[in-house]
């Protein structure tokens, strides 16, 4: 009923764009905030869990400018649409944007290239019996999922391609000790890259 739903209020939209023969000029996006766990491990609806269930999220671009359908499994971000629309229109980016532009992914181009994307969560209620709420921060490449929880003291780090259900944490295996220094050096490259800016360049402030 749900997603019935959701189609519905869909086709009321297209239907009004066409109405005002707006159709040919407007990009519509269609995405969500979170997954949800549908049952992964146990756990129904949404929390501060990072499995693959509750990370990904639909994420469908539809441009007047392009009628190929294609379906693109290139890493991406929801940081990513704010440079993708600015991208699209012809605007350039603010100084600092997070971020970036995924019509080469979209196009098709080829060169649109990513090994990682980060995600941060940031909780404003104490969930699972904790006295305080959580922060957590995960990593995910094309094939490998690593995450630190606080104030839990729990580390994940899952092989996504041979262990899809994310059911052994490889955080403790002594065979994977150089993985997970390498995965944990990659992150924190990237919480540096993610640091918000000034909001103008050295050269103009």
């Amino acid at each position: 009923g749900m997603i019935s739903m959701i189609d519905d209020y869909i086709g009321e939209v297209l239907t009004t764009l066409e109405r005002l023969n707006m159709a040919d000029n407007t990009i519509i996006i269609f995405t969500s905030d979170h997954g949800d766990y549908m049952g992964d491990h146990g756990l129904m609806l949404k929390g501060p869990i990072h499995l693959h269930g509750m990370l990904r999220v639909p994420f469908i671009w539809m441009d007047p400018g392009s009628h190929a359908a294609a379906s693109v499994s290139s890493l991406a971000s929801t940081s990513d649409i704010a440079s993708t629309i600015l991208s699209r229109v012809g605007i350039r980016p603010y100084y600092g944007i997070q971020g970036r532009s995924l019509l080469d992914a979209l196009n098709g181009s080829g060169d649109y290239q990513r090994d990682a994307i980060l995600i941060e969560d940031d909780r404003e209620r104490v969930y699972l019996g904790m006295t305080e709420p959580q922060r957590i921060r995960t990593m995910i490449t094309d094939r490998y999922r690593l995450t630190k929880y606080q104030p839990l003291e729990i580390n994940e780090l899952y092989d996504l391609a041979d262990d899809p259900g994310e059911t052994r944490n490889l955080w403790d295996d002594p065979e994977s000790e150089s993985l997970r220094a390498q995965m944990t050096e990659r992150m924190l490259d990237l919480l540096i890259e993610y640091q918000d800016k000034t909001p103008l360049s050295p050269r103009a402030a």
